[in-house]
C-alpha cells in the first residue's frame, strides 16, 4: 500500500482528533486519526476492503503452499537419501547383467509411479 498525504484545515483536524479521542475512551484503546479515516475509508467505499481481503486471502494461500513445498521438498530429500544408502549397499551385492537390469527397471517404475502422485 502506497502513502498519501493529505492536508486538511485545522477545524477538520481538530474534529477528527476530537472524535479519534472518544472513540478510544469508548474502546478503551488508543484510536489514531489515521485509523478514523481508514475506517471511514472502509465503510464508504466497500470494493476497496474486499479487495484487500481478496488480495490477502491470496497472499495466505500462497504462503500455505510455499510451506507445503517446503515440507515435500524435506521429504522427498529424506527419500534420495535413503536411496543413495539402500543401492550403495545392494549394488556391490549383484553379480549379473540381468539383476542390475532388474534393480534398474524397479527404480525406473518406482519414480514413474512417485511422478504421478
Amino acid at each position: 500500500m502506497t502513502k498519501t498525504s493529505v492536508r486538511l484545515s485545522p477545524e477538520l483536524c481538530k474534529k477528527l482528533e476530537n472524535e479519534a479521542r472518544k472513540l478510544g475512551e469508548i474502546g478503551g484503546e488508543t484510536v489514531t486519526v489515521s485509523e478514523l479515516i481508514r475506517a471511514c475509508i472502509v465503510e464508504h467505499f466497500p470494493e476497496i476492503s474486499s479487495r484487500a481481503r481478496r488480495e490477502k486471502a491470496a497472499l495466505v494461500e500462497l504462503r500455505d503452499e510455499v510451506s507445503q513445498l517446503k515440507d515435500r521438498h524435506g521429504l522427498f530429500a529424506q527419500d534420495v537419501d535413503k536411496l543413495v544408502q539402500t543401492l550403495s549397499e545392494t549394488l556391490p551385492l549383484l553379480a549379473t547383467r540381468e539383476q542390475v537390469d532388474s534393480l534398474t527397471d524397479g527404480i525406473a517404475i518406482a519414480i514413474r509411479t512417485a511422478k504421478v502422485r
